[in-house]
């Protein structure tokens, strides 16, 4: 069913001018990722921080970015920037009252980024994974068991800033990775080839649609794309 043509001539015009600002937006992302991954190498911390496992050009950029290139000065001690990043513990006592909070009274965008840092490095590091599974088996919760593993992570990070030694995981979290039980992050494939060869056979179904499919096997959309069809997920 058509519209009136001067009601279609002003949508065409309209959705022209949204293609125009979305073609703008998309520019100004890619610049905006370009110069961020050009300071971000520039900065003297890249390579230790570079190193850690699950941090990458974004998360480093914005670590860094709010730790600055002076941690020694700045900060005095590892304590004093976790304290900073809200992932040192505040507990208040009352007679026989203990009560432990996280710190409110700090830097809110450090707090975030640590956060996303250590739910990173969970299925990148293993000793960060062996120390998260260690906080929630002794009844953590999972923010709790993050803002703890981001509190370790900032203190590693304050003394191999300070000192000049790169990152080492197995220093961080202590163990030593040639023993027998050393804690390891075996990285499992989202479909096995019988969910593969499943997925397929739903796809292949007139009216069948990947979003559809993602769901009936419980992965996302990016899942089928690539593990499926072979081809990258296009947004």
């Amino acid at each position: 069913m058509l519209l009136d043509p001067h009601v279609e001539d002003a949508e065409a015009l309209r959705i022209k001018h949204l293609l125009a600002a979305l073609d703008h937006a998309a520019r100004r992302t890619d610049d905006l990722q370009r110069d961020l991954a050009q300071h971000y190498t520039a900065h003297p911390f890249h390579p230790l921080v570079c190193g850690i496992p699950g941090v990458g050009d974004i998360l480093g950029a914005y670590l860094l970015a709010e730790i600055g290139d002076r941690p020694a000065e700045r900060f005095g001690s590892g304590r004093s920037l976790a304290a900073y990043a809200g992932v040192a513990p505040v507990t208040w006592t009352s007679g026989q009252t203990v009560r432990v909070a996280f710190r409110r009274a700090s830097s809110v965008h450090l707090r975030s980024i640590l956060h996303a840092v250590a739910f990173s490095m969970i299925s990148h590091s293993p000793g960060a994974h062996a120390y998260y599974t260690l906080r929630r088996s002794h009844g953590d919760a999972h923010a709790t068991a993050l803002r703890k593993l981001g509190r370790k992570l900032v203190l590693c990070l304050y003394r191999c800033m300070a000192s000049g030694l790169p990152y080492d995981d197995a220093i961080a979290f202590g163990y030593d990775p040639a023993t027998q039980h050393a804690p390891t992050r075996p990285r499992r494939a989202p479909l096995d080839e019988a969910q593969i060869a499943q997925a397929r056979d739903m796809l292949a179904t007139p009216g069948a649609t990947v979003t559809a499919t993602a769901h009936r096997l419980g992965v996302s959309a990016q899942t089928i794309y690539r593990h499926v069809l072979g081809r990258p997920w296009k947004r």
